[in-house]
């Protein structure tokens, strides 16, 4: 059933007018146009009720067994709070490759992320486009904890937060190749999506890991309105696919 509902989503998110097409645009860099990419994957609100936690990611033919690969991480979240605090956990590695726990362990936290807020914006988008839906519903669908930092997202005292973070994995050897990606825990700031996206060689400058002072750079904040829409866009597919159910 859970593949099901996978696979009805991608076919909503394709029947979806422009909107979603540059949210995903954005948000997984611009596809096969980069060099070097060789997958890419998403996980939807992976902590929300029934829904994946987990990715796994074959690599294609023509891949060089002999070199390392780069895993870009972007993770898209939401706090109730203003000063977000707290953490999300991921675990990334290629099935029977040795691989250190550093380089395995992705760990996201408000520090290292560009913090943003908005102002009932997605809320009402939502509403305009979808007609409205009761707290009730909005929180069966997505948890409590990930409802509660929308609502104060829309009230202006919670934030949204976006960042990347690039890992380097060991080169594959003669094993086939299959990444296994999951996300083992979040605290203080609840994911919103998780994207990866796998490559050999030159790292694309969209792709890489923010932070600090680059994390105010104008790509981010361009960033950070796709990180509105991209939620709006995912709470669509919550909707759509559960009434057609």
């Amino acid at each position: 059933m859970l593949a099901d509902r996978f696979l009805d989503s991608t076919r909503l998110m394709r029947q979806t007018p422009a909107l979603l097409s540059l949210v995903l645009t954005g948000l997984i860099a611009c596809g096969d146009a980069l060099a070097g990419v060789l997958a890419r994957q998403q996980l939807i609100t992976p902590l929300a009720p029934e829904m994946p936690t987990h990715l796994s990611i074959p690599m294609p033919p023509g891949i060089d067994p002999s070199q390392p690969i780069w895993v870009s991480y972007r993770a898209l979240a939401m706090s109730a709070d203003a000063s977000p605090s707290g953490e999300i956990v991921l675990d990334g590695s290629f099935e029977g490759v040795a691989t250190a726990l550093g380089a395995s362990t992705v760990h996201f936290s408000p520090d290292a992320m560009t913090v943003s807020s908005s102002a009932g914006t997605i809320k009402q988008q939502l509403e305009a486009s979808y007609g409205q839906r009761s707290a009730q519903e909005m929180q069966a669908i997505l948890g409590a904890e990930l409802f509660a930092a929308y609502e104060a997202v829309n009230a202006g005292s919670g934030r949204i937060l976006d960042g990347i973070i690039v890992k380097t994995l060991p080169a594959l050897g003669t094993t086939e190749g299959t990444l296994l990606i999951s996300v083992e825990r979040a605290s203080g700031i609840r994911p919103v999506g998780v994207f990866v996206t796998v490559g050999q060689g030159e790292i694309p400058a969209e792709l890489k890991s923010t932070g600090g002072s680059s994390a105010e750079s104008s790509a981010f904040g361009f960033g950070r309105i796709l990180g509105v829409l991209a939620f709006f866009g995912l709470l669509y597919w919550f909707f759509v696919a559960r009434n057609k159910r």
